[in-house]
Order: C-alpha cells, then sequence, then structure tokens
C-alpha cells in the first residue's frame, strides 16, 4: 500500500554505504534518508478505493441475481437490455483487477474467434445473447458467474491493494479503452461500448477525487478538467436514464471525439499519477 519511489537509487546508496569509508558512508547513509523520505503511505487512500468498490457489490450481485432469472426463464430481450447496465458494475473495479487476478480470470474471460466454448463469464454469456442471441445453454454459464461475484464480494473486503498499482492500473484502463475497444466494431456487442466508457469514467473520478490531494495542484486540476470534457461528451449520447446511443451507430468523427476525450483524461491521469506525494 506504499507507494515508493527511487527503490533502485535505495539499493544503490545501501550498497555504497557497505563499500565507503565514513565521509563517503555519511554521504551514502544521506541517499538513503533521502530516498526515504519520498516513500508516501497510501493506505488511507488505498482503502476509500475499496469502500466505493464495495459500495458496488451489494447493487451488483442484486442485479446479476436479476439476470440469472432473465437467463433461466428465456427472455432474452430482457437479459440483453440488463446486460449493459450488470457489467457496469464491474467495469468500475477495473482499476483493481490486478488484485483478484484469478476471479477476474473467470468473471471476465477473453473470448477467441473459434474458441468461444474456451470463455467463461461475461464474454461467454455476452457471446450467448449478444452473437448466438439465445439464453438457451447459457444457463450454467451465468449460474458460475453469479457465483464467482458472490465470491468476488467477500474478497473484495480483504483483499491486498497497491497503492501505486492502483493508480497506474487506471491509467492502463483507459488506454486500453483508447487504443483497443473503442476500435473494435467486430463483436455485436459494440454497442455497448459506451456503457463501460462511463462505468470507466466513474471509476477514474473516484480515483481523482481520493488522489487529488497527494497531487500537484494544477495536474489534479487538468485531470479534473479532461474529466468534464468526456462526462459531457459521453452525456450528449445519453438517451434515457442509463441508456446510450448504440455506438455503432456513431460517425467516424464522433468515434474519434469520444476516443480523444479518453485520451486526455489518460494522459492527464498519468501526470497527476506522477505528482503525488
Amino acid at each position: 500500500m506504499t507507494f515508493k519511489k527511487g527503490l533502485a537509487a535505495m539499493i544503490l546508496a545501501t550498497a555504497a554505504l557497505a563499500a565507503c569509508g565514513s565521509d563517503e558512508k555519511e554521504e551514502a547513509v544521506e541517499q538513503v534518508e533521502q530516498v526515504e523520505e519520498e516513500q508516501i503511505d497510501l493506505t488511507e487512500e488505498v482503502e476509500q478505493f475499496r469502500a466505493f468498490a464495495i459500495e458496488q457489490m451489494e447493487p451488483f450481485v442484486a442485479d446479476l441475481e436479476l439476470l440469472v432469472r432473465y437467463v433461466k426463464e428465456g427472455k432474452l430481450e430482457e437479459a440483453q437490455k440488463l446486460y449493459p447496465l450488470v457489467h457496469m458494475y464491474y467495469e468500475r473495479l477495473q482499476p483493481m483487477k490486478a488484485s483478484f487476478a484469478e476471479l477476474d480470470a473467470t468473471i471476465d474471460s477473453s473470448i477467441e474467434e473459434g474458441k468461444e466454448d474456451e470463455a467463461t463469464g461475461f464474454a461467454k454469456l455476452e457471446y450467448g445473447l449478444f452473437n448466438e442471441k439465445t439464453t438457451t445453454g447459457y444457463e450454467v454459464v451465468v449460474e458460475e458467474l453469479f457465483t464467482n461475484v458472490q465470491q468476488l464480494s467477500m474478497e473484495v473486503e480483504s483483499v491486498h491493494l497497491d497503492g501505486q498499482q492502483l493508480v497506474n492500473d487506471a491509467v492502463s484502463m483507459l488506454d486500453g479503452v483508447a487504443t483497443t475497444q473503442l476500435t473494435d466494431e467486430e463483436t455485436s456487442y459494440a454497442f455497448a461500448h459506451i456503457y463501460d466508457v462511463k462505468a470507466n469514467t466513474e471509476a477514474v473520478e473516484e480515483i481523482v477525487k481520493i488522489f487529488m490531494s497527494r497531487a500537484d495542484t494544477q495536474k489534479a486540476a487538468n485531470v479534473t478538467e479532461k474529466l468534464a470534457v468526456l462526462n459531457d461528451t459521453i452525456a450528449y449520447y445519453e438517451v434515457g436514464k442509463e441508456d446510450y446511443v448504440n455506438y455503432s451507430y456513431f460517425t467516424s468523427k464522433q468515434k474519434e471525439e469520444l476516443i480523444a476525450a479518453v485520451s486526455d483524461v489518460r494522459d492527464a491521469l498519468k501526470e497527476m499519477n506522477s505528482s503525488l506525494k
């Protein structure tokens, strides 16, 4: 939970301390002390993000339980409509997914063409609902997904979180959105990309709110400004409460504008993270 800067410098300074004379040792000690002063304890901030994640879990489990029911009852249209809203809960947890990597691999595995049978969790269910357009045969898939999310709900409360990884993975998340997700229109789920972007944005907003007091004021203000632009861009496509325009219908210019807004937040967040103190 501690953000450590200059680890390599600390190692070198410590090595120098062992090899030097008295005067040089004093200088080496000063180097070690200087590096130690640069260590940042982010425990409090990490626990604040954990609280945010925990808040997601109760409605996440409840809405997923409803999705399970729709799939078991063969209500395809209802399941298709609810699916992106349920998936948004999981997208809000993305900055911390490295802390539950094993569960993540089962909850939201990737899916490869020709290997759809090997997919699990959201990816597998998404394929059934939007590619095959059926609930038949996906009852077990959604039941397993529900079980794994329940397990995640318990683990979130105690799983180890690292402050440096949390803020860096938020940047990586946005990079994936800008360079991969919003440029991929091959899947039939592309219509709902903006739902995921909205959820990712909410996660970043939470991180900025939590960590901005530890960052350079100007850099924190810059990422807040870029987030406002991104939120305005997303809001333009909102057609109802938690309902958005089909991303597949976006013009090339509209897609470029959204990608640019996400990229701007990514870059500003990266700058803010580098100034944490």
